[in-house]
């Protein structure tokens, strides 16, 4: 979907936003069409115990996802904000706001190692499987990101040179770039 909404963005201008519409279709199915398990409210709801994500109660548990995703988030961005600011990229490294910096990333992985779920994922196989296809999912959907990219690169014809500017162009532009920048009146 996000490969579609960058290909539409592109405006009619170019040539690759017609194949914003089937990439966005193929998002939208894999959407509509990849089952999940069905919520306790639902009527086609059995309880399973195997799996280690079912639970009885489906809100109190996103509820405790979303409050710990904010949490580790927000304080990875703020480290790692911070960290930037305090390097010496565009000035004098401030060893104050890196150590600030620091703490504040060491506090979002400390988050992430609390979590309920980071002990699971090291001592049940399921919680293992389901990690190690989830990261094939994301290196397929990559994959098929920069396919698709590549592809239409390929698909596009070329468009022809643009010819110079004549004179009167160039003074036009010249005279405007003068404007612009403050040396003529």
């Amino acid at each position: 979907m996000l490969a579609a909404f960058s290909m539409w963005r592109m405006g009619p201008a170019f040539k690759r936003s017609k194949f914003a519409g089937p990439v966005a279709l193929i998002g939208l199915a894999g959407l509509i069409f990849l089952p999940e398990q069905p919520l306790y409210f639902e009527s086609d709801y059995h309880r399973c115990e195997f799996i280690s994500f079912c639970n009885d109660d489906g809100r109190e548990s996103y509820l405790k996802v979303v409050v710990w995703s904010l949490i580790s988030i927000s304080s990875a961005f703020i480290g790692c904000h911070t960290i930037i600011r305090g390097s010496r990229i565009y000035s004098e490294r401030n060893l104050p706001v890196l150590a600030i910096g620091w703490f504040f990333l060491g506090l979002s992985w400390w988050t992430i190692a609390q979590s309920s779920w980071f002990a699971d994922a090291y001592s049940r196989l399921d919680v293992l499987a389901w990690m190690v296809c989830f990261l094939f999912g994301i290196a397929a959907t990559v994959y098929l990101f920069f396919h698709i990219i590549r592809f239409t690169e390929k698909i596009t014809p070329k468009d022809p040179p643009i010819d110079p500017l004549d004179a009167n162009e160039r003074r036009l532009v010249t005279e405007m770039i003068r404007r612009n920048i403050g040396g003529g009146n």
